[in-house]
C-alpha cells in the first residue's frame, strides 16, 4: 500500500500549503486595512484642522466688517445731512459683507456654520431701511434710529466675541 501513503502525504501537504495562503492572505488583508485606516485618519484631521481654519477665517472677516460698520455708523448724525445717504451706503455695505460671509459659512458647512444668527441680520437690514427711509423724507431726528443701529451692531460684536 505505498500508492495510499503517497496520495495521503500528497492530500495532507496540500491542505497545509492551502491554510498557509490562507493565513498570509489574511495577515495581508489586516496590513491593507490597517494602512487604510490610518491614512483616513490623517486625512480627516488634516480636513478638521482645515474646517476650523476656515471658520477662524470666517469668523474674523465678520468681526472685522462689524468694526467697520460700528465705526461708520458712529459717523452717522442724529439729523439728515447732505453726507448722510453716502455715509448710511457705507454701513450698508460693511452689513452686506457680514451677510455675505456668513451665507458663505452656511453653504460650506451647513447650518452649524451659521456665525450671525439670521434675527441679528434681519434687526440690521431693518434699521438699515427705516435709515434710509428717513434719509429720503428728509426727516430732521435720525437719532432714535441710528440709536437702534448702533446698540445692534455692538450686541453683534459681542456676541462674535472669540
Amino acid at each position: 500500500m505505498p500508492g495510499i501513503e503517497k496520495y495521503t502525504k500528497s492530500g495532507h501537504s496540500s491542505i497545509v500549503i492551502g491554510g498557509r495562503m490562507r493565513q498570509t492572505f489574511l495577515y495581508a488583508s489586516i496590513a491593507v486595512l490597517l494602512i487604510a485606516v490610518i491614512v483616513l485618519a490623517i486625512l480627516y484631521g488634516q480636513a478638521a484642522g482645515y474646517r476650523r481654519a476656515m471658520e477662524m477665517q470666517f469668523q474674523r472677516r465678520i468681526n472685522s466688517a462689524v468694526i467697520d460698520a460700528i465705526e461708520q455708523a458712529n459717523r452717522l448724525t442724529g439729523s439728515v445731512q447732505a453726507n448722510s445717504a453716502s455715509r448710511l451706503a457705507l454701513v450698508r455695505q460693511y452689513v452686506h459683507s457680514i451677510d455675505q460671509y456668513n451665507q458663505i459659512s452656511v453653504m460650506v458647512n451647513g447650518e452649524a456654520g451659521r456665525l450671525v444668527p439670521q434675527e441679528a441680520m434681519t434687526a440690521l437690514y431693518n434699521d438699515l431701511d427705516t435709515y434710509d427711509k428717513l434719509v429720503q423724507t428728509a426727516t430732521s431726528s435720525t437719532l432714535e434710529i441710528r440709536t437702534s443701529l448702533t446698540l445692534h451692531l455692538t450686541a453683534l460684536q459681542q456676541s462674535l466675541a472669540f
